[in-house]
């Protein structure tokens, strides 16, 4: 496909300052739409907690000793 000829006029209107920060942002809207067709990962599994859970330390409840001071 061709470049449209407005597109052009415009580009050639434009400082140099202007172009640059042009090519930026296309460069920008280019690589979000590859960003977006990139299939997001869950962090974790889903039914991770399903089956319950299997063990809590029985100081769960307490401050690290690293924490103590802030405390």
């Amino acid at each position: 496909m061709a470049m449209p000829e407005k597109v052009v006029q415009r580009w050639n209107a434009m400082t140099r300052t202007e172009q640059e920060q042009t090519v930026d942002f296309i460069d920008f809207l280019l690589l979000r739409r590859r960003q977006d067709n990139v299939p997001r990962k869950t962090h974790f599994q889903l039914d991770a907690l399903a089956g319950g859970l299997e063990f809590i330390a029985d100081n769960f409840d307490e401050t690290p000793e690293e924490f103590e001071e802030y405390m």
